[in-house]
């Protein structure tokens, strides 16, 4: 299992937190929503869990059964996070 740091955690959680919160609005649990949309039950929750790194295509997938468009999703993401927040560390 590859480690890391808390940045990328910090990324993960948040992407978890607009996952679940675009979902209960649906008023989907994540077993209906996860089969109605052909996608694995696991891999929802532990992305809502913040204990996966979301691959693109996982989240494009998931925008598009949330009813959004990936870049508005991505800006919910953006939206959790701190204003300051950033991968790269600054020197």
């Amino acid at each position: 299992m590859q480690h890391f740091d808390e940045k990328h955690e910090d990324l993960f959680k948040a992407t978890g937190n607009v996952i679940r919160r675009l979902r209960l609005k649906t008023g989907l649990s994540v077993n209906i929503f996860a089969y109605e949309n052909d996608l694995q039950k696991s891999m929802i929750s532990r992305l809502e869990n913040g204990k996966n790194e979301p691959k693109l295509a996982s989240l494009w997938k998931i925008a598009e059964a949330l009813g959004i468009k990936p870049s508005d999703f991505i800006k919910e993401v953006e939206l959790e996070l701190s204003k300051d927040f950033k991968l790269l560390k600054n020197d």
